[in-house]
């Protein structure tokens, strides 16, 4: 059972719980180390900008940036192992002992529930992202009713598990690229050059047009969320974003008569 209220009311208005406050913690030590890391890689693979030089000379040149970057990237990888562990951890205390005090633990209802966790995809994420589409191309007139997680969160959620497996073994040996010569061919030191740049290049675009924009850009959202502030998100907003889980916590809360409806582009929907 979680310790914050599902819902909590302030000036009048309601507010859904959505992150806790250990997971807002590693959210800031996540974003402050890629944004350092970006600070200060990106001024060296684009050195003979103009933008370049005195970017990396206000955050120490190269005496103290390498220091800052290489200090990000090992608390970035400290975290993702951390996270890994906690989410293993989270799995296990709460999933696999529930079925294990039910008497119901075994091999394929493990596997079950490792799928049924409220980030791995699953197939109403699939008809999600189809419905999306229709509704784009107007085939229906109704979007797509968002669980506690859409696919888009997952598809963000995931994202530093194909990209920091790449980014960390590669600036690895950047960092130790004299003891490496000594022992791998030059060819790796550039494999691991591109591997390293190319990732973070990919990364850093993602982060700044696509979530950026889904969660702060956007017009209902501008000039930004603060859900990873406080852990709770409007009533519009999970209308906007969470509808499906809207109404489950609505309903949870003996509050169906009080439900509003579905509303994007100005359109409202019966639930």
């Amino acid at each position: 059972m979680s310790k914050y209220d599902p819902i909590v009311y302030k000036d009048g208005k309601r507010y859904f719980y959505r992150f806790s406050a250990h997971q807002r913690i590693q959210h800031v030590v996540l974003f402050s180390s890629v944004l350092l890391l970006a600070l200060t890689g990106f001024p060296l693979r684009h050195a003979d900008e103009a933008w370049a030089k005195p970017l990396y000379a206000a955050l120490g040149g190269p005496e103290v940036a390498p220091t800052i970057h290489r200090v990000a990237g090992s608390v970035l990888l400290v975290l993702f192992v951390y996270h890994t562990i906690y989410w293993i951890v989270k799995f296990i205390k709460n999933d696999l002992g529930k079925l294990k005090k039910e008497n119901r633990l075994t091999l394929g209802t493990g596997i079950k529930a490792f799928f049924t966790q409220e980030m791995v995809p699953n197939k109403k994420d699939w008809y999600d992202i189809i419905h999306l589409w229709k509704y784009l191309l107007y085939f229906t007139n109704r979007p797509p009713r968002h669980e506690r997680m859409s696919w888009r969160e997952k598809f963000d959620y995931f994202a530093p598990y194909w990209g920091v497996p790449i980014l960390g073994p590669a600036g690895a040996v950047l960092w130790w690229r004299d003891e490496v010569s000594h022992i791998l061919p030059g060819w790796v030191l550039n494999a691991a050059y591109i591997m390293h740049t190319d990732e973070a290049l990919l990364a850093i675009l993602f982060l700044f047009f696509v979530h950026w924009y889904n969660v702060h850009y956007a017009p209902e959202k501008f000039p930004a969320a603060k859900v990873w502030l406080t852990g709770y998100l409007s009533e519009d907003e999970m209308i906007h974003e969470h509808y499906a889980h809207y109404v489950q916590v609505m309903i949870e809360a003996g509050l169906e008569e009080e439900i509003q409806q579905q509303h994007f582009g100005g359109e409202h929907y019966e639930w």
